[in-house]
């Protein structure tokens, strides 16, 4: 499922999420573990331990109930929330609808 922009709605999330973030060789420049904060079928936000640049591309893995979902995105804003939190927006370039019905089990309301 491609998507053009936001316009789906957010819905309130707290997920271990695993991410690496790549430059513009392919080389993973960061990763981590951290949890999410909202989830909507076009992205994700997460709280992270330090700031992102935006426009880079990262490589998601969600727990979402039982299951996992995997999906690559694009930071788009990366936004202070304490002196040592950062609230990143990434916008999904593309998930399965298989996927999306996996966050449907645990979050139905994103199918609306």
């Amino acid at each position: 499922m491609k998507f053009d922009g936001r316009g789906a709605r957010r819905l309130e999330s707290e997920n271990l999420l695993a991410y690496r973030v790549f430059d513009s060789n392919q080389q993973v420049v960061g990763q981590g573990i951290v949890r999410t904060l909202d989830i909507s079928r076009t992205g994700i936000s997460f709280e992270a331990f330090a700031p992102m640049d935006k426009e880079m591309r990262i490589e998601l893995t969600i727990g979402i109930g039982p299951d996992i979902v995997k999906t690559m995105g694009t930071i788009k804003n990366c936004t202070p929330l304490t002196q040592k939190t950062f609230h990143v927006g990434v916008e999904f370039d593309f998930l399965s609808e298989d996927d999306l019905h996996k966050i449907a089990m645990v979050y139905p309301d994103i199918l609306k």
